[in-house]
């Protein structure tokens, strides 16, 4: 079962309904799976982004290194030569 999430913001003029998107978006940092926008009042809209999760096969890891766990460099030598 994918868990959905959603953000609303209401009272948005529309030349700012792109820009909202786009933060809603990037705020969520999941797939897209539907865009609402609806004209409340003159040129206000209110904006609903319902996002879904990704499947674990296609997460990203957030840092190389926690992809393969952590890094051991207790048998190095710290010193600028080779030896």
């Amino acid at each position: 079962m994918t868990v959905r999430q959603s953000s609303t913001d209401t009272g948005i003029p529309l030349y700012l309904i792109p820009a909202v998107i786009d933060r809603q978006i990037r705020m969520l940092g999941k797939r897209t799976y539907r865009i609402s926008v609806k004209r409340t009042c003159r040129h206000h809209y209110n904006i609903t982004v319902r996002t879904k999760s990704l499947h674990r096969e296609l997460r990203v890891p957030k840092s190389p290194s926690s992809a393969h766990g952590p890094v051991d460099n207790s048998d190095r030598e710290c010193g600028g030569e080779n030896s």
